[in-house]
C-alpha cells in the first residue's frame, strides 16, 4: 500500500524535482512533451484518438515551461506558478497540470493551487495524488472541514489496516495543519468511523496537548470501551491525569491495572517513575526491585535504583546497584561518577578520586575531573589541583564550563590566601570576555582582599549597568563602601536596593545592620543584625552582631554570639579580627 499523504513525499517533487534539479527536470518535461508531439504528428487523424487531448508544443507552449523552470530554479516562484499556469491552460497534458499544482503549494500560493487541482482533476480523474494535493491544500488554507473529506477518500480507496491509516494521517497532520485543525479532522475521520481505537488515542493526544483535558479521558475511555487491555492507553490516561493535577487518581489507576495484569512490566515501570515524579521514593524503590527481580542485569533499572537509594541516604544499597554497573561493563561512566559522590560524601576522598578518575566521556566528565581537582586541594595537593583546573580550562569549548574552572582556580587560591594569584587568573579570563558577570563579581570580592576597592567598585558597577537588579551585586557593592569608606549614604542605597529584591536573605540584613551601625544608628543595626543571626549563624554576621552588642553594653550576649560564630567558623578572618580589636 502506497500512501502519500506526508508532504514530504509531495515536496520532494515540489521542491527538489522544481529546484534542485530544475534543469534536468525541464528537459524531461520538455523531451515527454516533444516525443508526445512527435507521436502525434506522426499518426493520421482517424489513428490518433482525442487528437484535441494530445500536448502540441507550440513555441508559446516551450516558452512557458521554461521560463516556469528557470523562474524557479532562480526563487521567483510567483512567476513559476504563472508561467506554468498559462502553461497548463495551453495543454490538456495533466503532467503540466500537476507540476503547475506542486509549484503553487510549495510557493503557498494555495487558491492558484486549488484552481490548477480542479484542472488537474478534470485531465486525469483517476490520479491518487490529486486527492492528496487537496487535502493538504486546504491544511494549508486552515479549512480542515474540507480537507477531511479528501483525507476520508483516501483513506478508503488506499485499504490498510486501522494502525497504517492512523499513521498516515498523524503524519499528514503533524507536518500540514496546527493542532487546533488537525483535532476538527481527528474528529470528522473518528465520527465517521468510530472503530478505530488507534485513530481515536490519536484524537486523545491531540485533545490532550490542546489542554482538553476532559475530551481527553473521555475519549480513551471510549477506546477502553472497545479494548479494556490497551496498556498503552492506560498510560496516556494517567499522564493526562497527572496532566491536571490529579497525581493520585493516575497512580491509582495504574495500580489498580497492575492488580489484573501483575506481570505487566511496562505498566510496573510506569507506575515506578510516576511514584517518583510524586516524590513517593520508598514506594517506587519496591516497584523497581521487582522489575530488577526479573531482569537483574538492566542497567536502567539498577541505574534508578541506585540513583533512588542515593536521593533517600541508603548509601550502600546505592553503591551495590552503581557497583553492578560497572562489574558488568554497563554506564560505567555515570556509575563511576556517582560512586565517587557517595565516596566524597563520606569523606573517603581517596576513593572518590579513584572512581572519577574512570569517568572517561560523556555528561560527567567535566564534573568528575572539577571534583576530582577540588579533592586535590583538600588532600594539600594545591599545585596539582590549580594545574589541573589551568588545563581542563583551556580544554573547554562551552565557556561556561570555562568560567566555572576558572572560578574553582580563584577559590581554591582565595582558601590559601593567595589573594594576588587569584585576581591574575580572574583578570586573564576576562580578557577573553570582558563582560563576564560571575568573572566580574569574583574578582570585585576578590580584590577586596587586596586592599583594591577600586576594582571591587569598578567590576561591580560594570556588572551592575548590565543588571541593575543583581541583588547580590548591589548588597557586595554597598557593604564594601560601608566596610571600607566613609561613603555610609552612597552604601545604604545600594543595600537598601538589594533588601527590595530579596527582603529576606541573611547577607543583606547583615549588610543593612551593619550600614546602620556606621551611620550610628545602634537601634536598626541591632534589629537587622539580630533578624540575620536568627536565620543564619554565620561567622561573619556572629562578629559584625557581638560587636554592636559590645559597643551597646550586653556584652555578655555578645560573648555568647561570637562563641556561637567561633563554633560555626574559628578561623573566620572578620571574627578573629573583631575579637582581637574588641578583646585585646
Amino acid at each position: 500500500m502506497r500512501y502519500i499523504l506526508d508532504m514530504e513525499n509531495i515536496y520532494l517533487k515540489a521542491h527538489h524535482v522544481v529546484i534542485k534539479y530544475v534543469v534536468r527536470s525541464a528537459t524531461a518535461l520538455l523531451f515527454v512533451t516533444m516525443s508526445a508531439c512527435a507521436t502525434t504528428n506522426g499518426q493520421s487523424e482517424a489513428d490518433s484518438p482525442e487528437t484535441d487531448s494530445q500536448p502540441q508544443l507550440t513555441g508559446d507552449l516551450l516558452y512557458d515551461l521554461l521560463v516556469g523552470e528557470f523562474a524557479g530554479n532562480s526563487g521567483d516562484l510567483g512567476l513559476a506558478v504563472e508561467s506554468y499556469n498559462r502553461a497548463a491552460v495551453k495543454t490538456n497534458d495533466p503532467r503540466v497540470a500537476a507540476r503547475a499544482a506542486y509549484i503553487a503549494v510549495y510557493s503557498q500560493q494555495y487558491d492558484s493551487a486549488l484552481d490548477l487541482l480542479d484542472r488537474w482533476k478534470r485531465l486525469d480523474p483517476d490520479d491518487p495524488d490529486v486527492t492528496r494535493m487537496y487535502a493538504i491544500t486546504y491544511l494549508k488554507l486552515g479549512e480542515p472541514v474540507a480537507a477531511e473529506a479528501y483525507i476520508r477518500e483516501i483513506l478508503e480507496t488506499s485499504g490498510g489496516d486501522d494502525r497504517e491509516q492512523a499513521l498516515a494521517v498523524k503524519g499528514l497532520l503533524a507536518k500540514e495543519s496546527s493542532p487546533a485543525d488537525g483535532l476538527v479532522v481527528l474528529q470528522a475521520l473518528n465520527k465517521s468511523d468510530p472503530g478505530n481505537v488507534h485513530m481515536l488515542i490519536l484524537q486523545a493526544r491531540y485533545e490532550a496537548q490542546l489542554e482538553k483535558y476532559d475530551a481527553a479521558v473521555a475519549t480513551l475511555d471510549e477506546v477502553l470501551e472497545i479494548d479494556p487491555k490497551l496498556n498503552d492507553v492506560h498510560i496516556i490516561k494517567a499522564r493526562i491525569l497527572a496532566a491536571q493535577g490529579h497525581q493520585e487518581q493516575a497512580s491509582a489507576l495504574i495500580a489498580m491495572v497492575l492488580m489484573e495484569q501483575p506481570d505487566n512490566d511496562t505498566l510496573r515501570l510506569q507506575y515506578a517513575r510516576m511514584l517518583v515524579e510524586q516524590r513517593k521514593l520508598d514506594e517506587a524503590k519496591v516497584q523497581f526491585n521487582l522489575l530488577l527481580e526479573k531482569e537483574p542485569e538492566n542497567a536502567d533499572l539498577l541505574l534508578s535504583l541506585g540513583l533512588l537509594n542515593i536521593e533517600t541516604g541508603d548509601l550502600d544499597e546505592a553503591s551495590a546497584h552503581l557497583k553492578h554497573l560497572t562489574d558488568i561493563g554497563q554506564k560505567q561512566n555515570v556509575a563511576n561518577y556517582y560512586l565517587g559522590r557517595i565516596a566524597q560524601n563520606r569523606g573517603d576522598n581517596k576513593i572518590a578520586i579513584s572512581h572519577y578518575v574512570q569517568v572517561k566521556e560523556g555528561d560527567y566528565l567535566f564534573d568528575a575531573k572539577l571534583r576530582i581537582a577540588g579533592l586535590f586541594a583538600q588532600l594539600g595537593r594545591i599545585d596539582e589541583s590549580l594545574e589541573l583546573l589551568e588545563t581542563l580550562a583551556e580544554q573547554q569549548t562551552s565557556w561556561p564550563h570555562k568560567v566555572r574552572a576558572y572560578l574553582a582556580q580563584g577559590e581554591i587560591l582565595a582558601s590559601e590566601k593567595r589573594y594576588a594569584e587569584g585576581m591574575e587568573v580572574y583578570s586573564r579570563a576576562l580578557i577573553q570576555k570582558p563582560d563576564d558577570s560571575d568573572l566580574l563579581y569574583a574578582r570585585a570580592l576578590m580584590a577586596e582582599k587586596v586592599d583594591r576597592i577600586d576594582i571591587t567598585e569598578s567590576d561591580l558597577l560594570k556588572l551592575l549597568s548590565a543588571e541593575p537588579e543583581n541583588a547580590n551585586a548591589l548588597n557586595a557593592l554597598g557593604y564594601t563602601l560601608a566596610d571600607r569608606t566613609e561613603r555610609l549614604e552612597e552604601a545604604r542605597d545600594y543595600i537598601k536596593r538589594a533588601a527590595e529584591l530579596v527582603p529576606d536573605d541573611p547577607a543583606i540584613l547583615d549588610s543593612l545592620g551593619w550600614v546602620s551601625y556606621r551611620l550610628g544608628n545602634m537601634q536598626d543595626a541591632l534589629k537587622w543584625l539580630s533578624m540575620a543571626f536568627a536565620k543564619l549563624e554565620d561567622a561573619e554576621i556572629a562578629a559584625h552582631y557581638g560587636e554592636v552588642l559590645w559597643k551597646n553594653n550586653q556584652k555578655e550576649e555578645a560573648e555568647k554570639v561570637w562563641q556561637i560564630g567561633l563554633e560555626a567558623n574559628a578561623e573566620h578572618p572578620v571574627l578573629i579580627e573583631t575579637l582581637k580589636r574588641l578583646k585585646p
